[in-house]
């Protein structure tokens, strides 16, 4: 058995060595994100001892990450992908290493605390998208998904075991030297970056090859225009992106607000609730090695939305499940199909984007994955109140709505 799962084509992008050492190292970067975010809360609690503080907080924090992630792209456009996740994680390493020292003096102030939190955000816009764009540089095409898939499978243990990792070093180190643990996992990360930059070719442009009158602000908007206007005229992107920006309105907010009132009014209570989120993440580690195991799908643009209405079919069932089983293999089921979605999502971005736009099309994909957030959980907080089982079936027609828009672009329907 364990032989069979070795064979699989999903493990076989870490024959490279330099995109097993990209794997090892934003691996780390992503269990010391986990860790770090559980390590902020007990750092804010103590600091303010307030809940609403500790809310606050996080939604300044996120703000420069989302704002700043286009401009990423365009950097991961002008410059080494590899050099940017050098500097980007080497700039991690200093902001934790100066809130440790201010927790070890005891001399942290909760401005201190959104000052770090916003920077780190802000590195986060800058790191993500050339961690996304140079993929295609480090693998050939046959192996895309499975890169892909290996990438999405770190990220979805990393949110097992950061939050694990963090109780562990809050209960043995303290606060101030758990903070300095992950500084370190980001400065390992931060090695490996670096053998990846001198094994991998670059992705894009070096900085002598950009003309000097291109490197400023009016550059930068030029670029950021081109990445939009080619976004918009590429059918099968446009259609992705609209696939993604849809998904993460409908399923967000319903999924978490009314999966959590859903398990409160009907299923038993928190404990049904974390054993639906655990479902979930099973099925989602099911989708991943299913969609990194094979190396090209055909009529992919029919896969695509096929599985986005399928997808709409079960969020609206969830409204009228009877117990907790059922509600477990629909979360699995959920699970499961978002991540074989998103790994082939993303590779058919990667595959299709010219290669001098493709950290503006990554950092165009992110951007449509969470820019919603806010909206959908707001309203999933307004619907749920009016009745849960409309918040579910509004949340399942969007999404059929969102295949059936899809279906209108004659490519996707066409493009093999």
């Amino acid at each position: 058995m364990l032989g069979r799962l070795l064979a699989l084509r999903f493990w076989m992008p870490l024959k490279a060595s330099a995109f097993r050492r990209l794997w090892a190292g934003a691996g780390l970067s992503m269990l010391a994100d986990q860790a770090f975010l559980v390590a902020l809360t007990w750092l804010v609690l103590r600091v303010t001892g307030s809940g609403a503080e500790l809310g606050l907080v996080l939604a300044v924090a996120s703000i420069p990450g989302t704002i700043l992630t286009p401009a990423g792209g365009v950097l991961s456009d002008r410059y080494s992908p590899a050099l940017i996740m050098i500097w980007t994680s080497a700039g991690r390493v200093l902001l934790l290493a100066l809130l440790t020292f201010l927790i070890m003096a005891d001399a942290t102030r909760i401005w201190h605390v959104y000052v770090i939190a916003a920077g780190l955000s802000a590195l986060d816009a800058l790191y993500y998208p050339a961690s996304m764009s140079i993929v295609p540089t480090l693998v050939d095409r046959a192996r895309l998904n499975a890169a892909n898939a290996l990438s999405q499978a770190a990220e979805q243990v990393s949110s097992i075991f950061g939050p694990a990792l963090a109780g562990t070093l809050l209960a043995l180190l303290g606060l101030g030297a758990s903070f300095g643990a992950t500084a370190v996992l980001f400065l390992i990360a931060t090695a490996l970056f670096g053998a990846v930059a001198r094994a991998a070719k670059s992705s894009g442009p070096q900085a002598s090859d950009v003309p000097e009158e291109d490197k400023g602000q009016s550059g930068a908007r030029i670029e950021f225009s081109e990445g939009i206007s080619y976004v918009w005229r590429d059918g099968v992107i446009r259609s992705l992106l609209l696939i993604l920006l849809c998904t993460n309105l409908a399923m967000m907010g319903p999924l978490y607000v009314g999966g959590a009132v859903l398990a409160e009014s009907r299923l038993g209570g928190a404990g049904a609730f974390g054993t639906l989120v655990g479902a979930a993440g099973v099925g989602a580690l099911i989708g991943i090695v299913g969609a990194g195991s094979v190396s090209r799908f055909r009529r992919r643009g029919l896969i695509e939305l096929g599985l986005t209405g399928l997808l709409g079919i079960i969020v609206g069932a969830i409204a009228f499940v009877p117990n907790l089983v059922a509600a477990v293999a629909l979360a699995t089921s959920i699970g499961a199909i978002s991540s074989f979605l998103g790994v082939i999502t993303i590779s058919w971005l990667q595959e299709r984007a010219e290669p001098r736009l493709i950290g503006r099309v990554m950092s165009f994909a992110m951007f449509s994955a969470v820019a919603l957030d806010p909206i959908s959980f707001a309203l999933a907080g307004v619907l749920v109140e009016l009745d849960l089982t409309a918040m579910f079936l509004a949340a399942g027609t969007l999404l059929l709505l969102t295949a059936v828009l899809g279906a209108l672009s004659h490519t996707m329907r066409e493009v093999d």
